[in-house]
């Protein structure tokens, strides 16, 4: 158990290039509304996605209608070729950040908390100006974005890990803008466990699991996975070539202190699809599913964060999305909140979430999408801008910019305008400057980082 959180423990950014086959391209052309699409057929969405070199084994749960269909594909373990079923588990990793919303929402709907409650006022901390709503909309601006610790397996974890956050610093002011902190979502966690006096895995159990019928969820730590046989092997792709993990996962990202954020949560998409179905019908939820913190830069097409949920817009539709990974899996629930159907794709290959968003996104740019001229002077941007977790070096390159990380290849970024530049990883956002001097962070994959002036001159 450990009660800081030294640089030494903590987890790097995901800032490296995606591996997606050209094969998806295929696989869209021509779907106007690709939610609908693999929902309407979850077997056959599930069998063209296996036969991705990317992809080990595949569940699609498809929610149309009011109704519930479920698919399955593929092999759960690629050294022993054992199947996937409809009834094997995957492990859902930040999916479960939907579930936790949820939670919350259920009470917020009860009337035992709201939305605009300062989270000081159930768990004491350094947060002040910290809201609830900012908790499930990844506004804290807490420097908590990535901090895996194990803080133990008994039912103080959550409450332990809460405690190590005390030391952590911040981004930016809580409100003001995106990025994403499994730390925010894990005071979420503890939050409900003050507010219903109940474990998280308690309360997660009785409010949302048994109330939408998920009988087959259920939780397994890392250490615990290679018992745990009814789960499909996680896989990653390494060389162009799918390699099967050990069962049992030594990271403290599969830990109980985790929990709220998806660290241990094991699932099919049968019961996400039941989820999906009951959350979708419950009154008062439809907050969830609207824009509150917008998030330039980090994901093309990604608008924002709704509670829980990823709001993303390009020129075919709209949709929510929550994605999530643990070792070698990876998977994603996508709903079109004006029609009520969604789909659920799991699958136990760390590629299959990436695989899955190609299908969903129509090529285009986002309808709202304001082009602003290029900046005359890169200068400004040049610097180093730092998390807890990683220090990126920002210089000039040409007509644009070079971004730097230790242990990641150089990646070039072209302005796109004056806030906006594109690189193969996904647009980056510079972030505050007005359009004149030099910003004062940058958000890139998701995760927002802080000029530092101690660096020198700008």
């Amino acid at each position: 158990m450990v009660a800081a959180a030294p640089a030494g423990r903590l987890h790097p950014p995901h800032v490296g290039i995606s591996v997606v086959n050209p094969a998806l391209n295929a696989l869209n052309n021509g779907v106007s509304n690709p939610i609908a699409a693999l929902a309407a057929d979850p077997q056959a969405a599930a069998e063209r996605l296996a036969a991705l070199p990317s992809v080990a084994g595949v569940q699609v749960a498809g929610v149309v209608d009011g109704s519930l269909d479920v698919g399955a594909a593929g092999v759960a373990d690629a050294e022993t070729s054992e199947p996937v079923t409809v009834g094997t588990g995957f492990r859902i990793g930040s999916i479960t950040k939907l579930l936790t919303a949820h939670l919350v929402m259920c009470c917020v709907l009860d009337g035992r908390l709201g939305l605009d409650d300062p989270l000081t006022r159930f768990v004491p901390g350094p947060w002040d100006g910290v809201l609830v709503r900012h908790l499930l909309s990844h506004s804290t601006g807490l420097d908590a974005g990535d901090i895996f610790v194990d803080t133990g397996n008994e039912d103080d974890a959550i409450a332990r890990y809460t405690e190590m956050l005390r030391g952590v610093g911040s981004l930016f002011s809580p409100g003001a803008t995106f990025s994403y902190c499994n730390g925010g979502v894990i005071l979420a966690g503890r939050l409900v466990e003050v507010v219903l006096g109940r474990t998280w895995r308690e309360a997660l159990r009785e409010e949302v699991l048994d109330a939408a019928g998920m009988c087959e969820t259920r939780f397994v730590t890392g250490v615990d996975a290679g018992h745990d046989l009814g789960t499909a092997r996680g896989h990653a792709v390494r060389g162009g070539e799918l390699a099967a993990l050990p069962r049992r996962i030594d990271h403290p990202m599969c830990t109980r202190g985790l929990d709220p954020a998806g660290g241990t949560v094991v699932s099919t998409a049968a019961d996400l699809g039941r989820f999906t179905l009951a959350h979708l019908r419950t009154p008062g939820t439809d907050v969830m599913r609207t824009l509150h913190a917008p998030a330039p830069g980090g994901v093309a097409t990604m608008r924002g964060a709704g509670l829980g949920w990823m709001i993303w817009a390009n020129a075919a539709q709209s949709s929510v999305r929550v994605g999530g990974a643990n070792p070698g899996q990876s998977g994603l629930i996508a709903a079109d909140p004006t029609t009520q159907t969604a789909v659920v794709v799991l699958t136990n290959s760390d590629q299959g979430a990436n695989a899955v968003n190609a299908l969903l996104d129509a090529p285009g740019p986002a309808p709202d999408l304001k082009p602003q001229p290029a900046p005359a002077d890169l200068s400004r941007y040049v610097g180093r801008y730092v998390s807890h977790a990683a220090t990126i070096e920002i210089t000039t390159a040409g007509d644009g910019l070079l971004a730097r990380a230790d242990g990641y290849p150089d990646i070039p970024l072209t302005p796109r305008d004056r806030q906006t530049f594109d690189s193969p990883g996904g647009p980056v956002a510079f972030l505050d400057s007005h359009h004149h001097g030099s910003p004062v962070s940058l958000r890139f994959r998701m995760r927002v980082m802080t000029r530092d002036d101690t660096a020198g001159p700008r």
